[in-house]
């Protein structure tokens, strides 16, 4: 994993394109698009101009890509995958936020039913 796929992550969260993250940051979008295809790495100054636009820090950036997190309610290390940066788990997770509270219930309520099931057919 690099910095960029954390980059592009957190901005696809907040539902920024890359010329809106760039605008903010002070930075051109074709720098912006070559750090977060892993292909240049952004200046101390640059990351941090970044994580300001991204509501976030360079601590919480470089904490991702370590592979931690701070969940600030429970106030726990977890530890994260490559997988949780790829365009899928991006998705799912901007997909999840625009869900009503009930429908955020029933699907997680699924995917714990899919998870049973993935654990019976193993076992089984």
């Amino acid at each position: 994993m690099h910095i960029g796929q954390v980059i592009y992550a957190l901005r696809r969260e907040k539902g920024l394109t890359q010329e809106a993250l760039a605008l903010a940051a002070e930075t051109a979008t074709s720098n912006l698009s070559r750090i977060e295809k892993g292909q240049r790495r952004p200046s101390g100054a640059l990351l941090e101009r970044l994580a300001s636009a991204l509501g976030t820090s360079v601590t919480a950036i470089y904490a991702s890509l370590e592979g931690i997190t701070e969940t600030a309610a429970q106030s726990t290390v977890e530890p994260l995958q490559a997988t949780d940066f790829t365009r899928d788990a991006v998705q799912l997770r901007q997909g999840f936020r625009e869900l009503t509270p009930e429908n955020q219930r029933l699907t997680l309520e699924f995917v714990r039913m899919l998870q049973r099931l993935q654990r019976e057919t193993a076992a089984g």
